[in-house]
């Protein structure tokens, strides 16, 4: 049985995957992207990584719950082109992935809460490649032992 913080990155890059507006996310990795490896059909291209994660530990009663604050980077490379300079097609995909993940902030009843605390971007040095990060906060509970 994978752990919750496992299962609440699948339900993240399955959200992803499924993301199509205003931009459809064409590529959606769990691995590292290297934008020499990606064909122009591939882009906007995403990466989701489990980062760091706070716990503290609540009790009531005989009864000792987790408390977990993890958070998700979510890095996008777009490439602009045609009609869309770079900076508009970076804001379309960051509006891609924050109203994607608007829809559900319990990640399918994995976790409390979630919502977007950062984001980044570049200064567009690799042009026509652009890169976005996104700080994706889950919050969530679990008992001892239980994870």
């Amino acid at each position: 049985m994978a752990s919750t913080r496992e299962n609440i990155a699948k339900d993240i890059v399955a959200v992803l995957e499924s993301a199509t507006d205003p931009v459809a996310i064409r590529f959606v990795s769990r691995q590292p992207i290297d934008s020499v490896d990606l064909s122009d059909h591939q882009y906007p291209a995403v990466f989701v990584r489990t980062g760091q994660e706070d716990r503290t530990d609540e009790s009531m009663n005989s009864s000792t719950s987790r408390f977990g604050r993890i958070d998700y980077t979510i890095t996008g490379l777009i490439k602009a082109e045609g009609e869309h300079n770079m900076d508009t097609e970076r804001n379309r995909l960051i509006e891609t992935i924050e109203e994607a993940l608007e829809v559900d902030r319990k990640r399918n009843n994995l976790c409390m809460n979630s919502t977007i605390t950062n984001v980044t971007t570049d200064q567009g040095d690799q042009f026509p490649i652009a890169r976005i990060d996104i700080n994706y906060q889950v919050l969530y509970k679990y008992t001892r032992g239980t994870v």
